[in-house]
């Protein structure tokens, strides 16, 4: 099934003009799949500014070659930011894997934020584990947002983006005043129905709201990718894999 490019266009007066047209090549539930250059190809056509990726980059304990392959050759386009998701908390492997992603040069948010500058103008892009990484699942999670969140605000920068590995939480992320979230997990539900849409996804069961696309919420914006693999034996049904891309504009240039 061939892998598609889809672009979001995140329209926001909140969006400093010195970010109007910055990219985000959003990478997502790779599941250490094996694309050859199909991916990284398709990474350099949209000239990203940075590359944003929202865990589940392994799947298997020691068997990381695809993954690392991907990683090694997306530094080379562009920063990358990586978070956790669920499938690394449970793999013994992933504290080497994560050592081996930041001597590659990767950016490995654990409960961190980077502040990326355009001339005088500042955006943050904050990086949460997966909740399974907290002792409180969810709820240390949602704490350690806010604080984090706190910093940023105290910093006076006027855009956050959250990678995050949980699309169900986005009502947590828009109260927060997240103005952009990215987020996989859901694989797009795996298996897609005309009309209904999505069947079941993981932490949503049957028919779940958020499996893919954009979505707002009092004004604030979640992406979900559909992702690249998958983590069970259910196949990829009227679902292909999927490179997102984010584009910020400033409504005022939109």
């Amino acid at each position: 099934m061939k892998m598609l490019t889809t672009k979001y266009k995140i329209i926001s007066d909140k969006v400093p003009l010195g970010f109007d047209g910055f990219t985000i090549a959003h990478v997502t539930d790779l599941h250490n799949r094996d694309f050859g250059n199909e991916l990284i190809d398709a990474v350099i056509a949209v000239k990203p500014d940075i590359i944003a990726i929202t865990g589940d980059m392994i799947h298997k304990e020691n068997r990381s070659a695809a993954a690392e392959r991907f990683a090694l050759g997306a530094v080379q386009i562009a920063p990358v930011y990586y978070v956790t998701g669920n499938h690394e908390r449970v793999l013994d492997c992933y504290p080497a894997f994560a050592e081996r992603l930041r001597d590659t040069g990767v950016n490995v948010l654990n409960n961190e934020y980077k502040i990326l500058e355009r001339g005088n103008d500042k955006i943050a892009i904050l990086g949460l584990n997966d909740p399974t990484f907290f002792e409180h699942g969810k709820t240390d999670f949602t704490t350690e947002m806010c604080a984090l969140h706190a910093q940023i605000e105290s910093e006076e920068i006027g855009y956050t983006v959250l990678l995050s590995h949980r699309p169900e939480m986005f009502p947590r992320y828009a109260d927060e005043g997240i103005n952009l979230s990215l987020c996989g997990h859901a694989h797009g539900g795996h298996v897609r129905l005309p009309i209904i849409g999505a069947f079941y996804a993981p932490s949503q069961g049957l028919f779940p709201k958020y499996t893919e696309g954009q979505h707002i919420h009092n004004g604030m914006s979640m992406v979900i990718s559909k992702g690249l693999g998958k983590s069970s034996w259910v196949p990829r049904v009227m679902n292909p894999p999927e490179l997102a891309v984010e584009i910020l504009c400033n409504i005022h240039n939109a």
